[in-house]
């Protein structure tokens, strides 16, 4: 093995391989998980294993980095929380999360499913004003864009807020799946023009079949959060968690979160994924495209590396020895990262447990242990220990199977087979 391939070893808590939380046939789709795609989510039943085994008695939780809001659902779902809290700067992220987390009885949804599809066949012959949308025909075939006019107008017409994000969600999915986007990618890249030439999606039949879907999955978790007759008061704001956020100061009992692995330019493109069905619902493209410019590590850093992490000053100096600029772009993610250590540790009370999903990435040829790294950030302010952290393969986690590592056209690389489940916990001094 070459000498920039090699890692320090972990000596802040042993890490344990254990398969009880791979979860390799577990039905990940359940409930309201089902109702969009979304990059890198967390699988529902590591979030509920997390809340059983560290939050038995907690009333309130947190994820700071929300995304679609899996954890939130599953919070909904553990008996003992009755506040949940969720933050994101994804406009996107945001809609689909509170849609996930309304309960609607299903009925009304059936109802309101036919009148959305009478008004989508009276509007046939209507031009509804997509085509003026920046880079729309790249995208979008002709009659997927007539469609798609049609489809979002009908559903614009729905009175009641809830109901209508549930179509709006629905109308979301559909947009990614009839798009000239290549399947199973999260960036945004176009079928080649061989494929697009015979490719002719029914956007009509997408649509109905996610509607269903849908339908279904609100059907489990409204009869299952019914079940539990219990409130759960859920607050989800469009701020970022590196900066002080609506949440109360040591109001949260549980973190359960699976944040970011590193910058949007080089791993997982939320906004880029969000782009397209974003546009088509209204949100600024301006917005949109910024997401990935306003994440962690999405502006530069030049500054020395003052953070107080062993592994993280060792993976930088092997970086910096192959690029010095890639080194710079790892440094800004981690400054990033601890300003969200900050609001965190405002965020949560004395004895509250902190449950990260993170993966560990490879720059440059070096592995960078962001287990490690986080664990001596949360300790360094001394009023935090590194509980333990669990390994687990990812058998359905959301993510492209090879990426482009060096960013060079035809040069790939393995992704994350693996992530580390870190456990810590806030003490009481």
């Amino acid at each position: 093995m070459p000498e920039f391939m090699s890692v320090i070893p972990v000596t802040i808590k042993e890490m344990q391989r254990d398969s009880t939380w791979d979860f390799a046939t577990a039905d990940t789709k359940e409930f309201t998980h089902c109702f969009h795609s979304y990059p890198a989510m967390m699988i529902p039943q590591v979030a509920r294993k997390m809340l059983k085994i560290y939050g038995k008695q907690d009333s309130s939780l947190i994820d700071p980095f929300m995304g679609s809001g899996s954890v939130l659902v599953e919070g909904m779902l553990h008996e003992p929380i009755t506040s949940a809290y969720g933050l994101d700067i994804n406009p996107l992220a945001i809609l689909i999360a509170k849609t996930k987390t309304t309960p609607i009885k299903p009925q009304l949804l059936e109802n309101t499913f036919s009148k959305i599809l009478s008004e989508f066949d009276k509007k046939k012959n209507t031009d509804l004003g997509f085509y003026n949308l920046t880079n729309i025909k790249y995208w979008f075939k002709e009659q997927a864009i007539n469609d798609l006019s049609r489809l979002k107008s009908s559903i614009d017409e729905v009175d009641n807020g809830k109901i209508k994000n549930f179509f709006l969600v629905c109308f979301s999915e559909t947009t990614r799946k009839v798009s000239n986007t290549r399947p199973g990618e999260f960036k945004l890249y176009r079928i080649n023009e061989k494929k697009l030439a015979n490719y002719l999606p029914n956007t009509l039949e997408v649509f109905t079949h996610v509607v269903k879907r849908n339908i279904k999955g609100m059907h489990s978790f409204y009869s299952a959060f019914n079940y539990l007759d219990k409130k759960t008061a859920i607050n989800i704001y469009k701020e970022d968690s590196r900066t002080k956020t609506s949440i109360p100061s040591e109001s949260c009992d549980i973190l359960v979160t699976s944040p970011p692995y590193g910058d949007s330019r080089t791993t997982v493109a939320y906004g880029q994924y969000s782009r397209l069905s974003s546009q088509l619902l209204g949100y600024s493209y301006d917005e949109i495209r910024r997401v990935d410019q306003n994440g962690l590590g999405g502006k530069r850093s030049y500054k020395e590396n003052n953070l107080d992490s062993p592994h993280l000053q060792s993976a930088l100096d092997k970086i910096s020895a192959a690029d010095e600029i890639r080194a710079l772009d790892v440094l800004a993610f981690y400054e990033d990262f601890n300003k969200c250590i900050t609001e965190i540790d405002r965020i949560m009370k004395p004895n509250s447990h902190l449950c990260f999903v993170v993966g560990n990435r490879t720059v440059k040829g070096v592995k960078i242990l962001t287990n490690a790294i986080i664990a001596e950030l949360f300790e360094s302010r001394e009023n935090y220990s590194h509980l333990k952290t669990i390994i687990r393969k990812i058998p359905n986690k959301k993510m492209p199977k090879i990426n482009s590592p060096t960013n060079v056209k035809g040069v790939t690389g393995q992704t994350m087979d693996e992530e580390y489940l870190l456990i810590l916990k806030k003490l009481n001094c």
